[in-house]
């Protein structure tokens, strides 16, 4: 069984990445730069963050939970989950740790990675079938 295209809908993810180079900052909260044979290069604290990967977009068919008769999904209860997300099997390398977005548009910080808070979804539970894969959502509170 695939999906149809029209039941697609443009997303975004973003993973998880361990040992993010933390860039030293001015007063103002901006990365501070040094000149390196006539590049610019951030400057480095020597400490390393977690942090969430540039965000990929992607088509998936999303369902919002609510209102079904059947009150739990993979041992969540519909209090747990906010939304289905499906895709094509082995489409994504999404995992319990991805932020999802959906009906905003990812904000990418100034060195490249995801604003995990701008995310409208996490992940909760992964879930993979034959034909394709199913994520658990948990509605992000802004």
């Amino acid at each position: 069984m695939r999906m149809a295209k029209k039941n697609k809908q443009k997303m975004w993810y973003s993973l998880l990445v361990h040992d993010v180079p933390v860039y030293e900052t001015d007063e103002n909260g901006n990365v501070v730069y040094i000149e390196i044979d006539g590049k610019s290069v951030p400057v480095e604290t020597g400490e390393t963050e977690d942090a969430f990967s540039t965000p990929v977009e992607f088509m998936g068919n999303i369902t919002l939970s609510g209102g079904e008769s059947e009150a739990v999904e993979y041992g969540l209860d519909l209090a747990q989950y906010s939304a289905v997300l499906v895709t094509d099997k082995g489409l994504l390398p999404i995992d319990e740790t991805s932020r999802i977005w959906h009906t905003t548009a990812p904000i990418v910080n100034l060195d490249g990675t995801a604003n995990e808070f701008s995310a409208d979804y996490t992940v909760v539970k992964v879930n993979k079938s034959l034909n394709v894969d199913k994520y658990v959502l948990q509605k992000v509170v802004k």
